[in-house]
């Protein structure tokens, strides 16, 4: 896992939080994650306040997925960007074994 950041310096408790969140999308399927990018980026707005982005990236069974979310915490950036991230693999995983079985659903 790589993370990177703008406009902050990443905090071994960040760092760590991170990892954590992200790495059991690891155990979703037997087939592993090949690279995961992780870049953290915090802006500070005088009319809306602090934004927190995520964005991760993941590339898994040959394909590239994404998912980008803001927030008003990090924290909750990153929670967030992990649901995203998740439900996206999780579909990809189902249509993969759907493919593999040989049902593509169509009646």
């Amino acid at each position: 896992m790589i993370i990177s950041t703008k406009n902050f310096r990443l905090t071994q408790n960040l760092e760590t939080f991170v990892e954590e969140k992200l790495e059991p999308l690891n155990k979703l399927s037997r087939q592993p994650i090949t690279k995961m990018k992780v870049r953290l980026d915090f802006d500070r707005n005088q009319h809306t306040g602090d934004i927190y982005r995520v964005e991760a990236s993941v590339v898994w069974l040959g394909k590239i997925y994404k998912a980008r979310v803001k927030a008003d915490d990090m924290l909750e950036a990153v929670d967030l960007v992990k649901e995203k991230m998740e439900r996206q693999l999780r579909d990809a995983k189902e249509l993969w074994l759907s493919k593999r079985a040989g049902h593509h659903g169509l009646n």
